[in-house]
């Protein structure tokens, strides 16, 4: 074999090598396109023979009965968190729970779609509290465990004012009740010296009557 031929024979299966090598490349490239961008699903609807379906997507479950009113929903919400939402059976939605940054929550909705009742834990202490709201959603009674890790409870009024506090500790409780200005008209229960009494005061909030 002449210098000339075995020149074009090396060139040709350099040639050969070089689009090999890119044959490769390209289908390294689509191995790892395809795996960075999966395609994405259609919903998966399942039936029964009364009519209800429950549809699954990515971002969560709803569940519609016979006459294809929505009943539960679990998934992410519009602000993406978890969440679980059921409703009765004309639809209007009764209960609602999910999970915020910070916090649980659990709430009850009247039949007019008005919030009713919570349950949550505080985002400052992490301590339990329930709420409950009238109608137009002011809050009414509020139980909780406080900063101090006591026991706490608020009467308001339909101002959202607090009419009444009681509280608790391991020696003993007290009463507080205040007028609409939010000025202390009574209390009773432990004072800091260890008895315990009932203090009555005018509307300046001085004391007018006390025992003992």
């Amino acid at each position: 074999m002449s210098d000339a031929e075995l020149a074009a024979r090396v060139d040709g299966l350099e040639r050969v090598a070089r689009r090999h090598r890119l044959c490769a490349l390209g289908a390294l490239v689509l191995v790892l396109a395809t795996a960075q961008a999966p395609a994405v699903s259609a919903p998966v609807v399942v039936g029964d023979a009364t009519g209800a379906r429950t549809t699954l997507t990515a971002k969560g479950l709803t569940v519609r009965d016979a006459a294809g009113r929505v009943r539960t929903t679990l998934g992410l919400d519009a602000d993406g968190y978890p969440s679980l939402d059921l409703s009765d059976a004309s639809g209007r939605l009764r209960e609602s729970m999910y999970l915020l940054t910070d916090r649980p929550v659990l709430r009850l909705f009247d039949t007019a779609g008005k919030r009713r009742a919570e349950l949550f834990l505080a985002s400052d202490t992490q301590n339990g509290e329930f709420v409950i709201t009238d109608a137009a959603q002011v809050t009414r009674l509020a139980v909780f465990v406080g900063a101090k890790g006591l026991p706490e409870m608020g009467l308001y009024g339909a101002d959202n004012t607090v009419r009444a506090y009681f509280s608790a500790d391991d020696d003993g409780s007290y009463l507080v009740m205040k007028d609409a200005h939010g000025t202390t008209r009574a209390v009773a229960g432990q004072y800091t010296s260890g008895k315990f009494g009932f203090d009555v005061r005018n509307a300046a909030g001085s004391s007018v009557w006390s025992r003992p």
